[in-house]
């Protein structure tokens, strides 16, 4: 009995995950889009990619946590780091395969423990805080 909801949990921690790691990609691609958009319109400067892009990893860590923890009772912070590095380790892949090439570099290392951090962060914000 016990091992047949742990199962139950198990499986809806992962649809959870998945959710939140499609979610913060959709944002991610979104907030590309609009980036490029602008830039090519003249409404912003192409100097200011980086901190478009930073910003954008940003939002979408955010969106990956609370999505993922939507409904949830608190003590699931770590399920929305994880669903967050999801989902810029999935952005990551697609981009490295539409380049061409991949590199490891610690900016890339300090953007996934930046998107770990906001995810878990936005999490423990965004869940319930148990029944009270």
């Amino acid at each position: 009995m016990a091992s047949s909801k742990r199962k139950k949990r198990t499986k809806i921690a992962w649809r959870a995950l998945v959710h939140g790691a499609v979610c913060g990609v959709a944002v991610l691609i979104v907030s590309v889009l609009l980036l490029t958009l602008f830039v090519y319109l003249g409404w912003m400067q192409e100097s200011a990619i980086g901190i478009g892009n930073t910003v954008i990893k940003i939002l979408s860590a955010l969106v990956a946590g609370a999505v993922t923890v939507r409904g949830r009772n608190a003590g699931n912070w770590i399920l929305g780091g994880i669903a967050a590095l999801a989902g810029l380790a999935f952005s990551t892949v697609i981009m490295s395969i539409y380049l061409g090439s991949f590199s490891f570099s610690w900016k890339l290392a300090a953007d996934f423990l930046m998107s770990f951090a906001i995810g878990a962060a936005a999490a423990a914000v965004f869940s319930r805080r148990g029944k009270e």
